[in-house]
């Protein structure tokens, strides 16, 4: 019965002494770890941003600045690739959008996963578009954050 007892308070004070040290982590985390990651998130945000409106105005050589070699998107539309965009730009009629609640998830160190609603505003040969949720993957390469994944649900 000792034995047992011993067992059980030795079980306890283990799971406690987890406990708190897992709480001592999770409370004593470098402050300059999240600002970093945070303005990761707001760079990889205003990346997105650039891109929007390098789109908007049919600006290619803005489009080319953020977009990846091998960057692939799956629109309503379908799949394109950024050639493919370009090509396709005059039939792109982006009068507004918008990027609301977004939220980056980083991956690794060098990849990061970027989630947002949009409300879009204008046409794609013709047809109007609808608000969507939007994924964006973003990698770091050489120091510039380029998209390579770009995929639309719509709402």
């Amino acid at each position: 019965m000792k034995r047992h007892l011993h067992l059980l308070i030795t079980t306890l004070l283990l799971t406690a002494s987890a406990v708190c040290f897992a709480q001592s982590e999770t409370n004593t985390k470098s402050p300059s770890k999240a600002m970093a990651k945070n303005s990761v998130a707001q760079a990889i945000i205003e990346r997105s941003r650039q891109g929007w409106e390098a789109y908007k105005k049919h600006d290619v050589a803005g489009m080319k600045a953020v977009t990846g070699n091998d960057y692939g998107s799956y629109s309503p539309a379908g799949y394109s690739n950024l050639k493919e965009d370009i090509a396709g730009i005059d039939k792109l009629n982006i009068e507004s959008y918008s990027i609301d609640d977004p939220t980056v998830t980083m991956a690794t160190k060098d990849v990061a996963i970027l989630r947002y609603k949009c409300n879009l505003k204008g046409s794609q040969q013709g047809k109007k578009f609808k608000p969507s949720y939007v994924t964006e993957v973003w990698v770091d390469r050489s120091g510039k954050w380029m998209i390579v994944s770009y995929q639309e649900t719509i709402i």
